[in-house]
């Protein structure tokens, strides 16, 4: 897969000491795994949230609202004009 090329804003104190500390040919794969690991974070926190959710006792009214709206949402009335 090819690179893609963006622009961020970081303080430049950061940026002095992040290019001083990682050597140039090391930044991109660096920013690369901090990104992705910042990633892995917030996707666990949203599936901790979803696995809540889908059972925990306290949203059970809630999912048996979605899934009677899903229900309303897909009985074909999408088709027709009021």
């Amino acid at each position: 897969m090819s690179a893609l090329r963006t622009s961020y804003s970081i303080s430049p104190e950061i940026l002095l000491r992040f290019n001083e500390v990682v050597p140039a040919n090391e930044r991109s794969r660096t920013i690369q795994n901090l990104i992705e690991n910042v990633l892995i974070e917030k996707e666990k926190a949203l599936e901790i949230i979803a696995e809540e959710f889908s059972t925990h006792p306290d949203f059970k009214q809630a999912r048996e609202d979605s899934m009677l709206w899903d229900a309303t949402n897909s009985d074909g009335l999408e088709d027709t004009l009021i």
